[in-house]
């Protein structure tokens, strides 16, 4: 079993240094080929390396959490979405989604960076966008930092996560799931 399945979360704190070409063209790629509804593909990526701009984008969350880990980021990549599929937002998560878990299983952490908490979030998204010259038909939708973690994470179950039998169903909302369904993950 691959090691994204139980145990990907978000790293704030990476070591000095960018990933290299080839990891980075790695996780591209798996963006690259990720599922889109009705093949649409409604993304493009900007990767920002330069220290300026990761700045620029940072001061325009002053005061947010996000702020810090933007300038602290050895490097980004800008996921952009085309507002004209109605599959848009639910395709950027799957090929977000498909970035990072490919990343981990590098031993690459990430974090999703989507700005300021509303209502300034769709501000700082039209100003980020205008920054990394983004056409106005497009939207910039979120940032992911890409970098190794500071510290080796060990594998540990997540805290704070339903529990299986709160979630499955079978057949129909509400009727229990086959106890087999329900059976943890083992090593």
């Amino acid at each position: 079993m691959f090691r994204t399945a139980i145990s990907n979360v978000a790293v704030r704190e990476f070591k000095s240094g960018i990933i290299s070409d080839q990891e980075l063209s790695l996780i591209l790629e798996a963006a690259r080929l990720t599922q889109s509804a009705k093949n649409i593909q409604p993304w493009y990526f900007i990767v920002v390396k330069d220290r300026k701009t990761l700045d620029s984008l940072a001061e325009l969350m002053t005061g947010d959490i996000d702020e810090d880990l933007t300038k602290r980021s050895p490097m980004i990549v800008a996921v952009i979405g085309d507002p004209k599929s109605q599959f848009w937002l639910f395709d950027l998560g799957r090929v977000v989604q498909s970035m990072t878990l490919v990343a981990w299983e590098m031993g690459i952490g990430s974090c999703v960076i989507s700005g300021p908490e509303p209502p300034d979030r769709e501000n700082y998204r039209t100003k980020a966008g205008k920054i990394l010259g983004v056409p106005e038909n497009l939207r910039m939708q979120e940032l992911i930092v890409f970098a190794y973690p500071r510290n080796k994470l060990p594998y540990r179950p997540r805290k704070i996560r339903k529990e299986m039998s709160d979630i499955l169903f079978q057949e129909k909302f509400g009727n229990p799931a086959d106890k087999s369904l329900l059976a943890p993950v083992r090593k």
